[in-house]
């Protein structure tokens, strides 16, 4: 340790020097204050013995420039002094002593004072080095956040941009955002929207986001189905995130026309889909587990296709909008959010006014995101880029017996397919929402011999697909096949369901006349939408349909 004894009397410097250096510490003897403001850089004190009286800069005049030399760490100094004048005392600590020794000097007190106060220019040290240590952890983990922030950042930089009919919120809990909105034009000018709530917040919540939005935004580019897109992506999610960490989720494709919407939800809060009038028409109510959970054999990736009025509305949001003010026991819940559209006739900014205000009042405990999405022609232009349709004339054949039908999804395999194809690509999603209609009433109301009309209400969906289940694993015989052919010059894919159950008649849309009123039964209307020519055959035992291929140019 050092001490810096500064006197102008040698006799003083003498003896404290004698004394000191016997105590084991290192000494040097300066006679001037300016002496001292320049020896301090080389010599770096620890203490300071300073003489409050001394010609040219008194002790309490340079006790404040040797203070400054040491920065952030306590320079201990002692003012050495034969005075008892109060005021003087008074006056050299307030310029930055911090205790005084007596002439003449008392070799065990001085002694006892030097190590009391050496402690705490370690303790200082100890500090300072500690807030070196945590200043250089921080600027990393800024510079670390920085660098995340923009991987992020760029990830989600293929969003569309300013498209009028969807307007959203986004408010983390933190600088990152445990949900994700993404959205993505399909190559027919369809609209892609998807709305995930990741476990917890922060960071950790987040990393889920990237292998996401890369899965999304390449399978939407290829206007990939709605089923394809959700597997793929939990195929991705449960590689990456561990058992306790999951994504609870909503994918929707708006048709080019804005008329059809096809939409899968893993456990997320239902989307609400609100008339032009703001009526609530139906509950996009979650039908399967959230993302991350199941692997890829358990994982059912089946869809929900509706029929919509042109100028309705989607409105959808993660829980940390529905559970807002959960503890003061006035949980806003999934109706709250309706009727605050309703009250300010579904003005966006109006709301996330609101919504804002609603924070301020109750605590916000978990991200938040809002979405609303018009169902109206979308606008964006059919890619002109896609390749020229396949020349080369093909034929499929599919049969499935009972446990065939049980654990396989063939119409997920054979889009699969098809994507290969040249051309074909940008008609996946249409071609699967024919297919998979067609597949599921050979299933459900021919085999299974199931009544749509048990759909009419949420609670009924859910009583539906849990009768659905028991027949299914009931089931003793029967099949379904799937006969697809292509034709080159017609520039038309036909496809062909039969199945060995009862039948489905076409009269039975007949009777569901009123059936865009309806939450069940909307699936024959898409066919009929979509498809170029729909025959019912063999009593119902099998459906023909062609599907005319549009080649962008």
């Amino acid at each position: 340790m050092r001490i810096l004894i500064v006197d102008d009397q040698a006799v003083n410097r003498q003896e404290l020097n004698d004394m000191v250096s016997g105590f084991g510490y290192s000494t040097l003897t300066v006679e001037s204050g300016m002496e001292a403001i320049l020896v301090y850089p080389s010599f770096q004190p620890d203490i300071v013995l300073l003489d409050v009286l001394m010609p040219g800069l008194k002790g309490d005049e340079i006790a404040p420039q040797l203070k400054s030399f040491a920065g952030e760490v306590h320079l201990p100094i002692i003012f050495i002094t034969a005075l008892d004048d109060k005021r003087t005392l008074l006056r050299c600590l307030e310029a930055g002593g911090d205790d005084f020794v007596s002439k003449p000097f008392d070799p065990l007190i001085l002694s006892a004072k030097l190590r009391a106060h050496m402690r705490t220019r370690k303790l200082s040290q100890s500090l300072e080095e500690k807030n070196r240590s945590l200043a250089y952890f921080n600027s990393r983990v800024e510079r670390e956040y920085r660098i995340v922030q923009h991987i992020f950042k760029n990830a989600l930089t293929k969003n569309l941009r300013g498209y009028p009919h969807l307007a959203s919120l986004f408010m983390p809990l933190s600088v990152f955002n445990g949900d994700v909105l993404l959205s993505a034009q399909g190559p027919l000018g369809n609209l892609y929207l998807f709305l995930g709530d990741f476990t917890g917040h922060g960071l950790a919540a987040a990393i889920g986001t990237l292998p996401t939005s890369q899965t999304f935004f390449t399978m939407a580019s290829r206007g990939s189905p709605v089923s394809e897109i959700v597997r793929e992506i939990n195929n991705r999610l449960t590689q990456l995130l561990p058992e306790d960490m999951f994504c609870a989720g909503v994918l929707i494709e708006l048709s080019a026309s804005g008329e059809r919407l096809t939409y899968w939800n893993g456990g997320l809060n239902p989307p609400m889909l609100i008339s032009e009038d703001g009526q609530i028409m139906r509950e996009l109510a979650p039908q399967h587990v959230a993302l991350g959970i199941h692997q890829d054999e358990e994982f059912d990736s089946g869809v929900i296709a509706l029929s919509v009025e042109s100028g309705s509305r989607v409105i959808m949001c993660t829980d940390g909008l529905t559970e807002l003010g959960q503890r003061s026991h006035q949980m806003l819940g999934m109706q709250g959010v309706v009727d605050l559209f309703q009250a300010r006739n579904f003005d966006f900014s109006q709301v996330k006014n609101d919504i804002q205000a609603l924070t301020q009042r109750w605590q916000q405990n978990d991200d938040i995101t809002l979405a609303m999405i018009t169902c109206a022609e979308s606008q964006l232009s059919a890619q002109r880029n896609m390749s020229e349709l396949s020349t080369m004339p093909f034929e499929l054949h599919v049969r499935l017996n009972v446990e065939q039908i049980r654990t396989h999804d063939p119409v997920a395999r054979i889009i699969r397919a098809l994507e290969q194809i040249e051309g074909f690509r940008p008609h996946t999603t249409s071609i699967f929402t024919l297919m998979s209609e067609v597949y599921s009433n050979a299933v459900d109301h021919s085999l299974l011999e199931l009544d749509s009309r048990l759909k009419q209400s949420y609670e009924g969906f859910e009583q539906y697909y849990i009768e659905r289940e028991k027949r299914l694993q009931a089931l003793v015989g029967g099949y379904v096949e799937i006969h697809v052919e292509f034709e080159p010059i017609e520039k038309k894919l036909h496809f062909l369901v039969r199945d060995s159950g009862r039948g489905f008649l076409q009269p039975i849309q007949e009777h569901f006349a009123h059936v865009n009123e309806l939450s069940f039964g909307r699936g024959l209307n898409l066919v009929e939408a979509l498809a170029e020519k729909v025959e019912w055959l063999e009593s119902g035992k099998a459906i023909r349909v062609v599907y005319a291929l549009e080649v962008a140019g």
